[in-house]
């Protein structure tokens, strides 16, 4: 019965506390107990908050008793150890960082305030810099589909805690693929709002190339979190008004989705290519008409442009604080980066002057053809070991075609660049490897409404099974 309990979806837990079938005591005693369990077969999380979370969970079961509980009343939520929760450790995995944190992000304060639990913090590589997540402070976290690979990252531990069975519901960040691509290796649901649409970490509101965002493992609680965590926060000067998001939506009816693949002489595994053309046939039986958009696009070299103006918008200052003699602390991956990309000036306007022209060409080729969305891979390989660095290899292999080891095996750094972009991840099956694939959705500006009601249709066509009849394997703990 705990197994059972631990995989509930977020809504599928609502009801049941709503119907006294179910304590938010009873189900966050089960989840903690499974997160204690799992811990050194993942490492997925970084702190265990129980005493902190029963408590808040008797709260919840007391509002159920009072009639008085909120939207997500007492449901438990992992939060992605850099995402700053008020009193908890906050180090961004490195051993340079280290505060507790003052106060709640925004999205943090929402969800509290909707009557959510975060009871756990989720691992992420030093700095949330590379797409693996491993750091020296602490070890490799592994994908529960496979632990031989990694569980992508930045929000590495939030996919894989979601696809653990150790929460409903997790917080990702996303500056380069840092929601989606994890969301895609574990499974799940992992949305990249536009700028804007949610409140940014304060002090922050200038970096527009992330941004927060939801994970889940069902569509429906995907939706739940977005309208509970969107729109504006008194701490922060950016956040649209909130758009909520329906749960349902009408036929495509002839909607026009175009379809982009890697163009010729940039591999993609033939499991990613194969569910990804499935999920095609998908959309095209609920209505759509679905054509090919050509885009000569190289993620590695767009993701160079990324990460410059990361490095010039965000990095460079902050770690001019560190000398040397500090940086010997830093995990490998940390120091080739400051190496590679430490100084780049005039970043920023390339970048600037990049986008555009990314958009100028979307918008030619599908938007003012009354495209709704772009179908793309989210990441063109599932097998990327656990313990990859994209330091010590300037290749990675995919189907025996080498790709830059940094960037070249993912395509979501173009809509980090397309900031205003939405872009989802969503499963659609699983690959040879036992990792799940997934396909990426990506709408106009502010079209978030158009990206939800395509992965709609698709979550109501598909069928997938992935957390109701497969599972990771039920590993043996000694």
């Amino acid at each position: 019965m705990s197994e059972e309990l631990c995989y509930l979806s977020a809504r599928e837990a609502v009801d049941r506390f709503a119907a006294r079938r179910l304590s938010p005591v009873e189900l966050m005693q089960a989840l903690l107990a499974r997160a204690e369990r799992l811990a050194p077969l993942y490492n997925a999380t970084v702190a265990i908050h129980a005493e902190q979370a029963l408590a808040a969970a008797r709260v919840s079961e007391a509002r159920y008793q009072a009639g008085t509980a909120r939207a997500l009343e007492g449901v438990p939520v992992a939060i992605k150890e850099e995402t700053a929760v008020a009193g908890w450790r906050r180090t961004i995995g490195s051993w340079l960082h280290d505060e507790v944190s003052a106060a709640h992000h925004p999205i943090v304060d929402k969800l509290l305030r909707a009557g959510a639990i975060p009871h756990l913090q989720t691992t992420n590589p030093e700095f949330c810099v590379i797409p693996e997540t491993h750091s020296l402070r602490y070890g490799v976290t592994r994908n529960p589909w496979n632990p031989a690979l990694t569980p992508g990252g930045s929000s590495g531990g939030s996919g894989a805690a979601l696809a653990a069975g150790l929460a409903p519901l997790a917080t990702g960040s996303d500056m380069g693929g840092s929601t989606r691509i994890p969301a895609a290796l574990a499974g799940v649901y992992g949305y990249k709002p536009p700028f804007g649409r949610l409140a940014s970490t304060p002090g922050e509101e200038l970096f527009s190339f992330a941004a927060e965002g939801p994970m889940a493992r069902t569509f429906d609680d995907l939706v739940l979190m977005q309208n509970v965590i969107a729109g504006p926060h008194p701490a922060s000067y950016v956040g649209m008004p909130s758009l909520p998001l329906p749960a349902r939506y009408p036929d495509l009816d002839g909607a026009l989705l175009g379809v982009a693949w890697p163009s010729a002489g940039r591999p993609i595994c033939a499991d990613t290519r194969r569910n990804l053309e499935l999920a095609c046939e998908v959309l095209r039986s609920r209505g759509a008409r679905i054509e090919p958009v050509e885009l000569d696009w190289d993620p590695a070299a767009l993701g160079e442009v990324l990460i410059e103006a990361i490095f010039g918008l965000f990095f460079d200052e902050y770690l001019e604080a560190f000398d040397a003699a500090a940086l010997t602390r830093a995990t490998p991956y940390l120091r080739w980066l400051v190496g590679r990309y430490r100084g780049r000036r005039n970043s920023i306007m390339k970048a600037a002057t990049l986008a555009s022209a990314l958009h100028r060409e979307l918008d030619a080729k599908l938007w003012s053809r009354g495209g709704k969305v772009l179908l793309c891979p989210t990441v063109l390989t599932t097998a990327v070991p656990a313990d990859f660095d994209p330091s010590t290899a300037a290749t990675l292999e995919i189907g025996g075609v080498g790709v830059d080891s940094y960037l070249g095996w993912t395509f979501t750094q173009p809509f980090n660049l397309l900031s205003r972009c939405p872009a989802l991840a969503v499963p659609t099956g699983r690959a040879l490897t036992g990792v799940p694939t997934s396909l990426q959705i990506v709408g106009p500006p502010y079209g978030d409404e158009a990206v939800f009601a395509v992965a709609f249709h698709h979550a109501a066509g598909a069928g997938l099974d992935l957390f109701r009849g497969s599972f990771p394997p039920s590993p043996a703990v000694t």
